[in-house]
């Protein structure tokens, strides 16, 4: 079954109204997958800062202590215990660096790459799920929008 959701715009409808709308609904949508997310991913066995750091070390690679201090927001005190907690559960390890051993880099373990590749699989299947309730035309319109808001994102970024 697949449903069509046109949208019922009026010619009274503004575009700062229809940019409104639109953020709502991004809005509305974002909250309620984050919301289960956060029930679904491992049980609680991790916490909202444990999976940011997987996703700051997955998207940067290796981080000094201070460094992943400094993005989180937090103290280098603060940050060793967030990354002894983490350790302690196998997703991070820290290393020495080999140019000056002074230094020490947090990084992912395997099984800290496979709770990032989990998460993305588990959101791929809620998506497809949910995209296959919308119909064909509006499946092609939201195709041309959402490629239309990389292209602005590329601009902006």
């Amino acid at each position: 079954m697949t449903l069509n959701v046109s949208p019922s715009l009026n010619s009274t409808q503004s575009r700062e109204e229809l940019l409104g709308d639109v953020l709502n609904e991004l809005n509305i949508t974002s909250s309620r997958d984050f919301q289960g997310a956060l029930k679904r991913w491992h049980q609680g066995a991790l916490s909202l800062v444990h999976l940011n750091v997987i996703m700051m070390l997955r998207a940067r690679g290796p981080l000094t202590m201070t460094h992943l201090a400094e993005l989180l927001d937090v103290s280098v005190a603060s940050a060793t215990g967030i990354v002894d907690r983490m350790e302690h559960k196998g997703v991070v390890v820290r290393r020495r660096n080999d140019d000056d051993r002074r230094v020490v880099e947090v990084q992912l373990t395997d099984a800290g790459d496979q709770i990032f590749s989990d998460m993305q699989a588990d959101r791929q299947a809620r998506l497809r799920e949910m995209l296959s309730e919308i119909s064909d035309d509006d499946l092609g319109a939201l195709l041309q929008g959402l490629r239309a808001f990389r292209a602005a994102r590329e601009r902006i970024a």
